[in-house]
């Protein structure tokens, strides 16, 4: 079990039977894993913050977590507005990113390759 499928089956433990997504390269691997479980529906959004905010709203109608999922660096500072509605709302909200691989970070090491 990879630690995606790990992710997806717990996410589904807990009664998330929704995700909304902006996809992104970082989080490919998550989505792939969340595709093939199978009791998760995904929702693509056009934007991270309205993932955000629609993650929140599940959470309120339905009475489960909420999850919104965005990729790294600007798909997840534009999850704060959403993640900010969750906190001071008390909103049960599970906000997830991806992280840039190792090999892919720029860095002095990596440039001077």
């Amino acid at each position: 079990m990879t630690v995606s499928e790990f992710i997806a089956e717990y996410l589904y433990s807990q009664g998330v039977d929704c995700i909304f997504e902006m996809i992104g390269g970082m989080t490919v691997r998550l989505l792939d894993a969340i595709y093939r479980h199978g009791g998760i529906k995904i929702i693509s959004m056009h934007h991270e913050q309205a993932a955000a905010f629609a993650a929140c709203g599940w959470a309120q109608v339905k009475g489960v977590p909420g999850v919104a999922l965005a990729t790294s660096g600007p798909g997840a500072t534009n999850l704060v507005t959403g993640i900010g509605t969750a906190y001071f709302d008390s909103i049960p909200a599970v906000f997830i990113t991806g992280q840039v691989n190792q090999n892919e970070l720029s860095t002095a090491r990596n440039a001077a390759r």
